[in-house]
C-alpha cells in the first residue's frame, strides 16, 4: 500500500483527492489547519476507511507545524511515496486596494506553503530514489484572472516551481508534475476574501467580474475530475510537467494562450469576465 500526504484535504479538491486515493487503496494522510474545526471529517474518514485515511493537523504556513507532521508520518510508517501540495485560498480585489497583509497571507499559503512542505518531504523521497510530487496549480497560472492577480501570481510561481523541481530532480527517481484545474465546483468562492470598497473606482468592473466567476463556479465540473488527474499522475512512471483538469473549452487555454498576441489575449479575457468597458 502506497502512502501519500495531501495538504488542504478537509474540503474541495484536497478532500476529493484524499477520498479518491483512499478508495484506490492508498494510505492517505490529509492535512487541515485546525483538527478541532474538522472533527466531523476526521471521524467520517476513520469510520469509512478504518485507518487507511487519516486527517492530521498541519499548518503549511508554519515551519514547526509542517516539520512535526511530516516527522510523525515518517516515524510511524517509515516512508512517504507521494506528496500532493494543494492547500490554498483565494483573494479577490484590485491590486491597488488589496490590503498588503492579505497579499502576504496569500503568498505564504499558496506558494511558500508548497515550498515549506516540499522541503520537509523531499529528502525522504530523494534518498529512496522514488516517489511523486504533485503541485496543484491553476489555469490562473497560465492566464491572469482579473481582480485575482495575487492568486494568479502565486500560481504562476507554482508553475516555475514545477519547472525548477523537474530540472533539479532529473535522474533522481523523484517525479514532479503540476495539475491545472479550471473552475471546479467547490466551496472556494465562499472562502475567498473579497475586498471591494463601495467607493472604489473599480467597483463596477469588480462586481461584473465576480458575477461571472460565481456563475461559472456553479456549472463547473466536480472536484473528482482533479482527483482522477492526480491519480493518473501518481501512477505514471514518466509524467508530463503539466496536466489540465477543466471543462473542454477551458482546457484549451494552456494550448492557445501562448500563441495569442498579448493585446488580443487581454481583450479575450476582458470579454470572458464581462469587464470590457471603461
Amino acid at each position: 500500500m502506497r502512502t501519500v500526504l495531501v495538504t488542504g484535504a478537509s474540503a474541495g479538491i484536497g478532500l476529493a483527492t484524499a477520498k479518491y486515493l483512499a478508495d484506490k487503496q492508498w494510505r492517505v494522510f490529509g492535512t487541515t489547519r485546525s483538527l478541532n474545526k474538522r472533527r466531523e471529517v476526521a471521524e467520517a474518514w476513520q469510520q469509512q476507511y478504518q485507518g487507511r485515511a487519516t486527517l492530521i493537523e498541519m499548518d503549511v504556513t508554519q515551519d514547526q507545524s509542517v516539520a512535526a507532521a511530516v516527522k510523525t508520518i515518517l516515524d510511524q510508517h517509515g516512508l512517504l511515496d507521494a506528496l500532493v501540495c494543494n492547500a490554498g485560498f483565494g483573494i479577490f480585489g484590485s491590486i491597488e486596494e488589496m490590503p498588503l497583509e492579505k497579499v502576504y497571507e496569500q503568498m505564504e499559503t499558496n506558494f511558500f506553503g508548497y515550498v515549506r512542505t516540499i522541503q520537509a518531504v523531499l529528502p525522504s523521497l530523494r534518498q529512496r530514489h522514488t516517489g511523486h510530487i504533485v503541485l496543484v496549480s491553476s489555469i490562473g497560472g497560465v492566464v491572469c484572472i482579473p481582480f485575482q492577480a495575487h492568486y494568479s501570481a502565486a500560481k504562476y510561481a507554482v508553475e516555475a516551481l514545477t519547472q525548477g523541481l523537474r530540472q533539479e530532480l532529473y535522474a533522481t527517481g523523484v517525479k514532479v508534475a503540476a495539475v491545472r484545474p479550471g473552475d471546479i465546483q467547490t466551496e472556494f468562492n465562499d472562502a475567498t476574501y473579497r475586498h471591494m470598497p463601495p467607493d472604489s473606482p473599480y467597483q463596477k468592473r469588480c462586481a461584473a467580474c465576480w458575477t461571472t466567476i460565481d456563475k461559472n463556479m456553479k456549472i463547473a465540473p466536480k472536484p473528482v475530475l482533479v482527483a482522477k488527474t492526480i491519480y493518473k499522475i501518481l501512477n505514471s512512471k514518466n509524467p508530463k510537467a503539466y496536466y489540465t483538469a477543466a471543462d473542454f473549452f477551458t482546457g484549451l487555454t494552456p494550448i492557445i494562450a501562448p500563441f495569442l498576441p498579448s493585446k488580443l489575449k487581454e481583450k479575450v479575457i476582458r470579454l470572458f469576465y464581462n469587464i470590457d468597458f471603461k
